[in-house]
């Protein structure tokens, strides 16, 4: 029985050691053609410590530096996702509308140019 817990646990620690390379090469080989380029980086890297963390915990049985590996793997996971969301995040907003002022509405119906009244009837 050893002998196959032994296998699947190799087969796990390969899968995602392979994984983690996968998400990290085109990344790398292919940084200018890739958007969020630290972004993916940075989530690639929680995922190799996840799996660096969980070779520590179940070969060595060091359940403190595993636990910190965890640590460290969801601060840079935070860091990652930061990154995808940092161009989304507006800080400084004094007020925050649902809806627009019927006024603010009008303003804006009065600026708008083009759209299909602007199309040529070809």
């Amino acid at each position: 029985m050893t002998d196959l817990a032994s296998f699947f646990f190799l087969a796990e620690t390969t899968a995602m050691v392979v994984a983690s390379l996968l998400l990290v090469y085109p990344v790398v080989a292919y940084a200018r053609n890739v958007a969020y380029t630290r972004g993916l980086l940075l989530l690639a890297a929680s995922f190799l410590t996840v799996t660096v963390s969980y070779v520590v915990w179940a070969i060595f049985h060091m359940n403190v530096l595993s636990s910190a590996l965890d640590l460290l793997a969801a601060v840079v996971t935070a860091a990652g996702i930061w990154q995808f969301a940092r161009p989304f995040v507006r800080f400084g907003d004094e007020t925050f509308e649902t809806r627009p002022s019927p006024e603010k509405i009008e303003e804006t119906n009065s600026e708008a140019t083009g759209g299909f009244d602007s199309a040529r009837d070809d």
